[in-house]
């Protein structure tokens, strides 16, 4: 009956967080950021394929930063971010979101001003 009940608190508490609208979301945050993006940093240092996962972290953040804000918040977690990768290729990075078949609306560099993204 115990395991029963613990199953049921479970699905109570992810149909809760399920149903949250999204107006009531908390504002994006860098561990967020750093968390979606760590399958891309492979691509970032040795190239070869992204994975998956990588398109799926860049995707989601796209859908998460709706506003200008959140926009140059995620800008600012991606720069701070990729600026503690020893050996990583700017370049590279930069070509993670069209091989996901989506855009950035910045080029990632170690001196983007993510106060001008839109």
């Amino acid at each position: 009956m115990g395991r029963c009940l613990g199953v049921m608190m479970a699905l109570l508490i992810v149909s809760t967080l399920v149903a949250v609208p999204q107006h009531a979301r908390a504002a994006i945050t860098c561990d967020q950021v750093t968390y979606l993006l760590i399958p891309c940093i492979g691509y970032g240092l040795f190239g070869g394929t992204v994975a998956p996962t990588c398109c799926t972290g860049i995707k989601t953040l796209e859908a998460d930063a709706k506003t200008a804000e959140e926009r140059r918040k995620k800008c600012e977690c991606v720069k701070e971010g990729a600026a503690r990768i020893p050996g990583l290729n700017y370049d590279r990075v930069n070509e993670i979101p069209a091989k996901c078949g989506t855009t950035c609306p910045y080029k990632l560099t170690p001196d983007v001003d993510c106060s001008k993204v839109n």
